[in-house]
C-alpha cells in the first residue's frame, strides 16, 4: 500500500454497510493504516483496476494468538464486487503468510452471510463465535483454514 492509497482505502472501509454499522469513521480509518504501513506484521494490499481502488486487504502476520495469520480486513468496492477482486486478494494473504506453516484465520461478521459463504467457498469453517465482541448484538464468527504443510 502506498501513502496515497491510505484515504480512498479508508473512504472504502466507512463507506460499506459494515463499516456503517460498526460506527466508522474515515478519519480513524486514515490514523489506523497508517499506523498499520509501519508496525511489524502488518501487510497492507490493494487491488486496482482501470487505476481505480478496487479493494483492499489488511493482514496481521501473527495477530491470531501472536502466532497464526490474521486477516484482520478485506473490503471491496461494490463496483467490483463478484468480479475476482475478493478472491485475488484473499489469495493474496494466503501466499504471502504461507512461509509460516500456520492455519489462517479471521472473524466475520454473524449478519454478514455473504461472506461467511465467501470463505467457506474458500476452504474456511466456521469454528466458534464471539458475541458481543466488537459491537454489542452483534457476534463475530471465528472462521479457519487449515494449512496444509502446518507443523
Amino acid at each position: 500500500m502506498r501513502e496515497d492509497d491510505i484515504t480512498p482505502c479508508a473512504n472504502l472501509a466507512t463507506s460499506l454497510p459494515l463499516g456503517k454499522t460498526y460506527g466508522f469513521k474515515t478519519e480513524e480509518w486514515i490514523q489506523k493504516l497508517q499506523r498499520a504501513c509501519t508496525e511489524k506484521g502488518n501487510l497492507l494490499f490493494v487491488a486496482e483496476e482501470e487505476g481505480r481502488l478496487a479493494g483492499f486487504v489488511w493482514v496481521h502476520t501473527h495477530g491470531a494468538f501472536l502466532a497464526a495469520p490474521y486477516l484482520r480486513f478485506i473490503a471491496v468496492d461494490p463496483e467490483y464486487q463478484g468480479r475476482g477482486v475478493g478472491t485475488l486478494l484473499l489469495k493474496e494473504f494466503e501466499e504471502l503468510t504461507r512461509y509460516l506453516k500456520k492455519d489462517w484465520f479471521l472473524l466475520v461478521s454473524d449478519f454478514n452471510t455473504g461472506a461467511q459463504r465467501f470463505y467457506e467457498r474458500h476452504g474456511y469453517q466456521r469454528v466458534g463465535e464471539l458475541p458481543g465482541f466488537a459491537k454489542e448484538g452483534v457476534a463475530e464468527v471465528i472462521m479457519v483454514k487449515k494449512h496444509e504443510d502446518r507443523d
